[in-house]
């Protein structure tokens, strides 16, 4: 991929050509906001000490100050920049409508400051006014060479004309300060134009440094140990995505790593995984791939605000996480890393707290090998809280019946709110998951749940895997048998998040289906003993 730098041989182009017109839009009200505000501070703090304060300690009539005829144009300019400031701060309005108050209101301003330094007979507030109020506008808002141009030359161009009637009235020439005017107005139109070329240039440059092919990086919304996820928008169909690049520190056994995480879920369909799109390389070699944008908030942090959740609730999630692993095990792939974290809850209209499957990036296939381990010291790769007893001691081993594990603790999190065992160290807490029984659910909340839930999760909690259930659609059939199945409704969901949202938002929503929170590597002998 090329990655392109501002022409400084040709004018630059509009900012609409590199933003996706939402972005445009936003960013263009944003600053008018910005500059109208300003301008408004500057121009009433001006006023109240030259046309109010200082006419009061000479002691002029209140009444005279403010009808003077430079008072009243001055409050004139204050007014409409304040009115104009408080549009932009009101809602969002349409590029046409920013455009044109960009147009009216600051040139309506400009000219009634303008006319008050006229009546005040003050050529140097004139020529400041002008000034400082062209170039203010070309650091602030974003254009084309072209519009900040004939901007600027609109609002200088009643300067000559004022100018050269000063002279006349205090019985001077007009042509001289005439042309002196023009002169200094044409400084100030170069200088804003010249601003605007290098302002947008180097933001049009730092743009096109963050493409990925038709995709532009909007913002990062998370780092990891392999590589980091940005929000990002295709060119073309103004398309939110969520994109994944492995760092460029990583070896080649971390990029065969992430191309085979790509490859395998770009396999799985199923609706209740996540989406992968497209995936690629950059001309400097980084491996990226696209995957759908998610709105709504992971587990992990479900949990970390809200504590154990009801039953029919915790049902019908793991029922869904059940329907994407039954998928991907079907095809001989595991994900080896369920874990609230890894399991984001989407609010979308139909379908009442969906789940979404995320990062496989430790899928691996039945059978397959496992790049970087050895016989003698085996690397388990995974969340001690989540991890199966035979993933820690014989990793080689591990089948589809240690995501059934994984999402047996998943379960006993959301029913209780806590780990199913807790520890110091790492290798303590996978000390217990080899030797330790399961608290009751019930026990550890202090209250009663259901037992078919509870034997349900347990049995998923059992040691050896031949106890547990054989299949995940073993386990999705449990389920749907557990009195409290299909209890939590759609009515239940969209009262739950009209009551939580506000607050749960605020800490706790991601924009992107994977935040990379780091996953543990525990690594075990050959004896089976956990080093930490």
């Amino acid at each position: 991929m090329k990655h392109l730098g501002p022409d400084l041989s040709q004018p630059s182009a509009s900012l609409a050509s590199a933003l996706p017109s939402e972005e445009e839009r936003s960013f263009l009200q944003e600053r008018l906001k910005f500059l109208f505000k300003t301008l408004f501070l500057l121009s009433g703090g001006f006023y109240a000490i030259t046309s109010i304060t200082v006419p009061l300690l000479r002691g002029d009539p209140l009444l005279r100050i403010f009808t003077a005829s430079s008072s009243v144009f001055h409050l004139g300019a204050v007014v409409i920049a304040f009115g104009f400031w408080q549009v932009c701060r009101r809602g969002a309005h349409s590029l046409r409508l920013l455009r044109l108050c960009d147009s009216m209101g600051l040139l309506g301003a400009l000219y009634l400051l303008k006319v008050d330094a006229y009546i005040d007979n003050d050529s140097h507030a004139l020529m400041l006014v002008t000034n400082a109020v062209i170039i203010s506008r070309a650091v602030l808002i974003p254009g084309s060479i072209r519009r900040a141009f004939w901007m600027s030359v609109a609002g200088a161009l009643p300067d000559p004309v004022f100018l050269g009637m000063m002279r006349v009235k205090s019985s001077g020439g007009f042509l001289v300060p005439a042309l002196e005017a023009l002169l200094w107005s044409a400084i100030a139109i170069i200088m804003a134009s010249l601003v605007t070329r290098v302002i947008y240039g180097l933001r049009k440059q730092v743009r096109d440094a963050r493409k990925l092919g038709q995709y532009t990086l909007l913002q990062m919304l998370g780092a990891g140990a392999m590589g980091d996820v940005y929000l990002a928008s295709h060119a073309m169909m103004r398309r939110r995505t969520a994109i994944k690049v492995l760092r460029a520190s990583h070896d080649g056994h971390g990029l065969e790593r992430f191309e085979r995480e790509v490859q395998l879920t770009s396999q799985l369909t199923h609706p209740n995984t996540i989406a992968i799109y497209d995936y690629g390389r950059t001309a400097e070699g980084l491996f990226y791939y696209v995957m759908e944008h998610l709105e709504g908030m992971d587990l992990e942090r479900l949990l970390a605000a809200s504590g154990p959740l009801p039953p029919a609730r915790v049902i019908h999630i793991l029922r869904q996480v059940c329907g994407a692993l039954e998928e991907a095990h079907g095809l001989g792939l595991l994900h080896r890393d369920i874990k609230p974290a890894n399991l984001f809850l989407c609010r979308r209209r139909g379908v009442p707290d969906l789940v979404k499957v995320l990062d496989f990036g430790l899928v691996k296939q039945v059978g397959g090998s496992e790049a970087g381990g050895s016989a003698q010291a085996p690397v388990v790769v995974g969340t001690p809280h989540y991890m199966a007893p035979e993933a820690i001691l014989d990793p080689m081993k591990v089948d589809g019946r240690g995501d059934l594990y994984s999402l047996g603790a998943v379960g006993y999190a959301l029913l209780t709110g806590t780990h199913v065992f807790k520890g110091q160290s790492a290798a303590e807490i996978c000390s217990h998951h080899v030797n330790t029984t399961p608290e009751l659910p019930s026990v550890r909340l202090g209250r009663a749940l259901p037992d078919d839930l509870c034997g349900t999760i347990l049995r998923c909690l059992e040691k050896r895997p031949e106890t547990r259930f054989s299949s995940t659609r073993e386990l999705r059939i449990a389920l749907e048998l557990c009195a409290d199945a299909g209890k939590w409704t759609e009515e239940d969901s969209e009262r739950w998040w009209e009551q939580n949202a506000a607050s749960l938002e605020t800490a706790a929503v991601r924009h992107t289906p994977q935040e990379l929170t780091g996953t543990q590597t525990v690594v075990t002998n050959s004896l089976g003993r956990v080093a930490a």
